[in-house]
């Protein structure tokens, strides 16, 4: 677990690093605007930040602890001996559906635009991160009541009623992190859509990525139990005793890493399209737009899990007999390169001044085959935020 911790440190600090590299460029282009402003029409500047919130897509190939069908459904309704008596079955939630519980991304976002004077090329930088973590603990018990029997000993019949306390206590935590940087140049080519004059931009340059996945987790279990009649040694026919009820249970840890660092070539087109008012007096526009990206990069990821059950079962004159524990366990690590095509796109509305900008909208990127979230073996998974962003731009010099 340390070296996880020593690797998500590491990430942190490229993370923050590079953040800081942006807003120092940021700031630079700031202060060359104000310095340089010439009287135009439109600023050259645009500065422009905001906040979103995604959902995840892509899922982890589970683990599948061993008790866990008698977690959920408990016996099977068959007897197994010619006294069996009953069940108490398991009911209790899996552990498999923790194992994938990731909430909602959110994060900041910023980027900075500059276009010349009588120009129609557009340079822009942009930074967007995310991260969410999500705990997940349940513990869950039932008693569990045999029906009243007569237990027969050498002082008489005792009227008994067994009982036994069936228990699952499991607990999940899972972080995710990303950051994607881009630096664009663009030509705006005005289109006329919808009847108005449309801002089309057609840009390219290049996309760096970065995403992080940690998970760990347990399932302690002792889900279900089965009752029997009278057993052991019979003399004169009486003098048996009630025995001990079959039950289970088990124990699963977990612990795993998966990242993906990449970097490509990327393009993309964005539109704003004037819908309601002017920009003078204010205007509401319709902005659209989809992008594209092929990364060159490196997947990592390390798995490490240990299961083991023991079962105790009745067998008629010997009492209660413990099975050969069952027991697995698994160590992966590996790194390997990777080459990851990204597509995404985003529709929304703006109220749009000459030197400000208010949008917000919904905004899509998937990234294919980028994570490595197998478990005993490599398993390229599909990775994608989805979900609504808010931004306000303000435009300098000019």
């Amino acid at each position: 677990m340390s070296e996880l911790i020593k690797v998500e440190n590491s990430h942190t600090r490229i993370r923050l690093s590079l953040l800081a590299t942006t807003s120092a460029i940021v700031l630079a282009a700031c202060v060359a605007s104000v310095q340089g402003a010439v009287a135009a029409d439109r600023p050259t500047v645009w500065i422009e930040g905001g906040w979103h919130m995604d959902s995840i897509a892509g899922s982890t190939e589970t683990l599948v602890p061993p008790l866990d069908g008698l977690t959920t459904a408990g016996y099977p309704d068959v007897p197994t001996a010619t006294n069996f008596r009953g069940q108490g079955s398991g009911g209790f939630s899996s552990f498999t559906d923790m194992e994938n519980v990731l909430g909602r991304s959110s994060g900041a976002e910023g980027s900075i635009s500059f276009q010349p004077q009588g120009s129609d090329w557009v340079f822009n930088i942009s930074a967007r991160y995310g991260r969410t973590q999500s705990r997940r603990h349940i513990q869950q018990r039932a008693d569990v009541l045999d029906e009243p029997t007569y237990e027969s000993t050498f002082l008489g019949h005792n009227l008994q009623t067994r009982h036994y306390t069936n228990y699952v206590e499991q607990a999940t935590k899972n972080t995710e992190s990303h950051t994607i940087l881009d630096f664009k140049v663009g030509k705006d080519v005005g289109l006329g859509l919808f009847g108005e004059r449309t801002e089309s931009l057609f840009s390219f340059g290049a996309r760096y990525v970065q995403m992080n996945m940690t998970s760990r987790g347990h399932s302690y279990a002792a889900p279900a139990v089965r009752f029997y009649g009278r057993g052991g040694l019979n003399f004169f026919g009486k003098y048996q005793y009630l025995v001990q009820p079959d039950h289970q249970n088990s124990a699963t840890t977990i612990q795993r890493l998966s990242n993906f660092h990449g970097l490509g070539p990327s393009v993309s087109w964005s539109n704003t399209t004037g819908l309601f008012g002017n920009r003078a007096d204010g205007q509401i526009g319709l902005d659209w737009g989809i992008n594209a990206a092929v990364l060159f990069g490196r997947q990592r990821s390390k798995v490490s899990y240990s299961t083991v059950a023991h079962s105790y079962h009745y067998t008629a004159g010997f009492g209660r007999t413990t099975a050969t524990p069952q027991h697995k366990s698994g160590n992966r690590a590996e790194s390997r390169r990777a080459t990851v095509p990204n597509l995404g796109g985003f529709a929304g509305l703006s109220y749009r001044f000459p030197n400000a900008k208010l949008s917000a909208g919904y905004r899509a990127d998937f990234f294919f085959g980028a994570m490595d979230r197998g478990l005993d073996s490599h398993k390229s998974v599909t990775t994608g935020f989805n979900g609504p962003y808010a931004t306000i731009a303000i435009g300098l010099g000019g």
